[in-house]
Formats: C-alpha cells, sequence, structure tokens
C-alpha cells in the first residue's frame, strides 16, 4: 500500500505516473482543437449542456429544439466542462481548457493503479509492466484527450474501490460513509456506476462488514435517487423515439429492442463485448475478421486471467464490479466497444498478465519435459509467442506515433469542409431555423441554429437490415418536417452504423433523387439541403436527378 512506501518509491512512482502521462499530454498539446470532436455525438452534447450551466440557463439541451431539460446523461461531467466556458466562453477556443480538465482523469487513474496493482499481488516491477500498458495504450492516449466521461468515471470507480477496501479492513465506520459518497460520484459522471452501488455493498457483507454496508448503501443511494427525482420532474413527456433517444434511456430501450430481437442482440453484445474488450490490446486498423479473431482470442486470455486472479483471493470487489459491468453491456441495446469497455480496462490487463505468465511457466515446464517432440513444439510455441506480443506492441506504437496524429490532421480538413455549411447557415437562414443532422451538436455550437439527428434504431443494426436501414437514412424528408427541421446538413454515410458501400451509395442516390431536398451547399463530403415545404414541393415528373456535384462555394 501507499502509506507503507518509503519517500524514494513514492518519488519513483510520481515520476513514473508523470512520464505515463506526458504523451497524452502531448498529443492534446498538439492538437488544442480537438479535431476528432463531435464525432462521437455524445462529446457535443456534453458540451452543450455545459453551456447551458455555465450561463445558468439549467441542465438543458440547448441544441435540440424546444430545448428540453438534459435527462439521459447525469450533471457531474457537464459540470466540470462547463469550467472551461466560464473561463472562455467563446468556442471552439473553450475546447483546449475543456480538454485539459477531461485530460486530468488520466494522471489521477495512473496514480490509483500505483495503489491497486500491488493490492492484487503484483510486484514492483509488474506494477509498472501494467502502467505502461495503461498509459501508452492508443486508445487511453485517444480518450484521455476527447470530451467523454469515461476516465472521469474511472477515476471516480478507483477512488471508490480504494475507500471499500479501507473500510473493510477498518473499524471506523467513516470509510464507509465516504466510499458510498465517491460512489455516489461516481454513478452522477455514468449511470451505468449504479452497479458499484450492488458491487461496494456485497464485497462489504462478504467481508463481514455488514454495518458497513449498510451505511455505503445508505451514503450512495442519496446520490442516485437525487438523480432519478430531478429526471421524473423534468423529463419530457413524449412518445417520440427520436426525442426518447435524447432524453429517456429507459423509453428508447422499448423502442430500441423487440422482444424477437433479444436472442440475436445478446449474441452481438457477446460478440462485441469480446472485440471491444481485446481490441484494447489490438487496436483496429482494417477491421478484418482475421483482426476481429485476434482480438477475441485476447479478450479470453484476459477473462482467463482475472479468473486465476479471483482464485488467488485477489481483486474480488473489482471482479464484482467487471461482472455486474459486462452484463449490464450485454443486455443494453448497443453493442460494447473500446469505449464502453474501457472501466474494464484495468482489471483486462491485470489477467492479460497473469495468463501471459501462466502460458509462459506450462511452455517452460514442456521445454524440459524428456519428450524431445514436446520441446520442439514448446520452442515454437515459445517462439510464435514472443512474436505475437513484439507486433502487438509495434502496433500500438505505430498508432500512438502515426496513426493518431495523421488521423487527427485528416478530421481537422474534413471540419475546414464542414466550416463552408456553417457559415452558410449563419448567412442565411433565421436564428430560430432548425436543422437535420447527424452533427447537431455542432451545428448548434457553431451556428446557434438548433438541431437534431435522426438516430438509426438499433434493431436495424441487430437485424442487418440494410434495406431498413437504406429507407431510414435516405428518406428524411417527412422525418424532418415533423420535427419543424427546415435544413438537412449531410456529410455523407457514417460506416459505423454497419453501412457498408452499397448501402451508403444507395443512400446518396436516393437524397439527390428526392424531389423535396434542394441542394444549397456542396463542399467536399458535405452538401446542405433545403427542405421544401410540403405545399410547395414540385411533382415527381419535374425532378431533375443531379449527378454531378454542385461547385463550392468561394
Amino acid at each position: 500500500m501507499i502509506g507503507t512506501l518509503s519517500t524514494k518509491h513514492k518519488v519513483w512512482n510520481l515520476l513514473i505516473v508523470g512520464a505515463l502521462a506526458l504523451p497524452s499530454a502531448w498529443f492534446l498539446a498538439s492538437f488544442p482543437d480537438m479535431p476528432r470532436f463531435g464525432q462521437l455525438h455524445d462529446d457535443s452534447i456534453y458540451f452543450v449542456s455545459a453551456k447551458s450551466l455555465a450561463q445558468d440557463h439549467g441542465y438543458l439541451i440547448e441544441s435540440l429544439p424546444g430545448a428540453p431539460a438534459q435527462t439521459k446523461y447525469p450533471p457531474l461531467y457537464s459540470l466540470l466542462l462547463s469550467i472551461a466556458w466560464r473561463v472562455t466562453p467563446e468556442f471552439p477556443a473553450n475546447l483546449a481548457p475543456a480538454g485539459w480538465l477531461s485530460w486530468l482523469a488520466l494522471p489521477v487513474i495512473l496514480a490509483q493503479l500505483v495503489w491497486l496493482f500491488p493490492r492484487l499481488g503484483f510486484s514492483r516491477r509488474q506494477t509498472w509492466i501494467l502502467l505502461a500498458l495503461f498509459g501508452l495504450n492508443p486508445y487511453i492516449i485517444l480518450f484521455s484527450t476527447q470530451l467523454l466521461s469515461e476516465l472521469w468515471f474511472l477515476a471516480l470507480t478507483l477512488a471508490a474501490m480504494m475507500l471499500v477496501e479501507r473500510a473493510r479492513s477498518s473499524a471506523s465506520l467513516k470509510w464507509a460513509l465516504a466510499a458510498g459518497a465517491m460512489a455516489g460520484l461516481a454513478y452522477l459522471t455514468r449511470t451505468a456506476g449504479i452497479v458499484f452501488f450492488a458491487a461496494g455493498a456485497a464485497y462489504l457483507w462478504m467481508g463481514n462488514k455488514r454495518r458497513a454496508a449498510g451505511l455505503f448503501t445508505a451514503a450512495a443511494l442519496p446520490f442516485a435517487i437525487g438523480w432519478m427525482l430531478w429526471v421524473r420532474l423534468h423529463q419530457t413527456p413524449t412518445t417520440d423515439p427520436e426525442l426518447m433517444y435524447y432524453t429517456d434511456y429507459i423509453g428508447y430501450r422499448w423502442f430500441a429492442i423487440a422482444p424477437g430481437d433479444l436472442p440475436v442482440m445478446l449474441w452481438k453484445n457477446v460478440d462485441g463485448f469480446l472485440a471491444g474488450l481485446g481490441g484494447m490490446m489490438l487496436p483496429k486498423m482494417t477491421g478484418s475478421l482475421f483482426e476481429k479473431i485476434f482480438s477475441q482470442v485476447i479478450a479470453v486470455a484476459m477473462i482467463s486471467g482475472v479468473v486465476r486472479l479471483l482464485r488467488r483471493g485477489a481483486g474480488a470487489l473489482m471482479g464484482i464490479f467487471a461482472a455486474l459491468s459486462a452484463l449490464l453491456m450485454l443486455v443494453w441495446h448497443f453493442p460494447p466497444n473500446e469505449r464502453l469497455v474501457l472501466p474494464l480496462f484495468p482489471l483486462a490487463l491485470a489477467g492479460l498478465l497473469v495468463e501471459a505468465e501462466h502460458f509462459v511457466w506450462l511452455l517452460q515446464a514442456s521445454r524440459r519435459h524428456k519428450d524431445r517432440s514436446q520441446r520442439v513444439v514448446a520452442a515454437g510455441m515459445m517462439g510464435f509467442a514472443g512474436v505475437f506480443a513484439v507486433a502487438l506492441l509495434a502496433v500500438q506504437v505505430y498508432v500512438s506515433v502515426s496513426f493518431l496524429p495523421e488521423d487527427a490532421r485528416s478530421h481537422r480538413a474534413e471540419k475546414l469542409e464542414r466550416e463552408a455549411s456553417y457559415k452558410w447557415l449563419v448567412a442565411n437562414t433565421p436564428a430560430d431555423a432548425a436543422v437535420l443532422s447527424a452533427d447537431d451538436g455542432m451545428v448548434y455550437l457553431n451556428t446557434g441554429r438548433r438541431a437534431m439527428r435522426r438516430p438509426v434504431p438499433p434493431f436495424l443494426w441487430y437485424r442487418e437490415d440494410h434495406p431498413g436501414t437504406v429507407a431510414w437514412l435516405g428518406e428524411p424528408v417527412d422525418y424532418a418536417r415533423a420535427h419543424g427541421l427546415s435544413y438537412f446538413d449531410f456529410a455523407g454515410v457514417d460506416v459505423s452504423l454497419g453501412v457498408d458501400d452499397e448501402d451508403g451509395a444507395q443512400i446518396v442516390k436516393k437524397l439527390r433523387a428526392s424531389q423535396d431536398l434542394e441542394p444549397r451547399l456542396q463542399r467536399g463530403k458535405v452538401t446542405l439541403y433545403e427542405i421544401r415545404p410540403k405545399a410547395s414541393a414540385p411533382q415527381a415528373a419535374s425532378v431533375v436527378l443531379r449527378t454531378a456535384p454542385l461547385p463550392p462555394v468561394q
């Protein structure tokens, strides 16, 4: 434990934490404009709600028509980002301070992992290896330099774990109360944190700390009850599934998945969970089946190692939390990915190291076997394992050093294309105009025009319903009119929605052929359409199919 370390070791730990946080700090300093901002959608909505808090308008989604209350994301992370709006009220200049506020979670996590890994039975050398694998991981570098809540959620959850461990080993009940309060703060960062309420209470109960378990629960529950009451009082009453997507996790859940879709949902979520967990070590470069299989093999090794760790009597609290979190991800209406499994990554890394050492021990035992063929096979497998480990690290280094900066520069160039549509909207539309856009938060932040996306229902992805997806994305006019949207900002098809190249081509063809969409601007992949009022829409006979791109606006 940290309290028993010498001053020399504490200094070394601080230096290591600082050194491992440097690559992500360098990346953020190199790209303070956050070229990828808005790509994941949640980040722009967090920042929109942070703006509302900073301007004392309440906790609202001001980018949406009607500016409904923000009842989907709990407020703590947006409250943190609101500091950037108060310090620098102008967008996008305030992205840089917001980025640093979000990045601070990484050194906090690394400092806590210095405490955690030795408690799992790892030596100092093993702890440093695990810290390096975490801090230098390309996904950690990427997520720590974006406006996403996962890392602060992990930081607060680890703090709650430390306090729960203290409550279990101490006679004082104040640690249980502190642990409950910290768990409550983690919940107010991500509602998925409610599983830690059960994990912490169960762990204390199993350690015959029943009074501590009760106090932990009593301290944690007010945070959840308070948020749920606020949601209940402020939630926009609606049966519109698209509005529920923005404001109601549970309500949208019933629209997103029909009972008959549950088997395929579970199957695909297991598939996605394994690919996402292993993908933290093998970053997605090609999206190939080969890459996916290797990622899932790594995930299986991680899980096997965690089981071995638990059998040693270590990591029970993290194991309970990970199991409950994984169960929640498997039954949720969105396939898990690297971002969603990130809070489980420290335990998964520990499991991978345990499994790797067990594998090496088996091979070393086989190399001492009296049968020569056994020794030859063991030597071959040892060589293959060594090459695979080196290749895995080489891929991570390449992604961190080369791919991520190049990807950021590419997104920066794409943002220039978007700026033309933003400028056109500001110059040519009334202030109360509303826009249909997949990047609705970005439209609002850049233009002040309210905007809304048309999210693809998860059941289309789970069913692999390509015609349904093409119709959903390629026929937006009725949806736009029903929601009072007068313009359609189209920046290409998002392949993350399960749309292949053929589907994408059909969607673009449908949009160009629509008699109700009038192209007003085109710049690169971006086309800005005006949606004609229904009464004045021309007859089909007069439609001219535009196949050539419009000239760029000067």
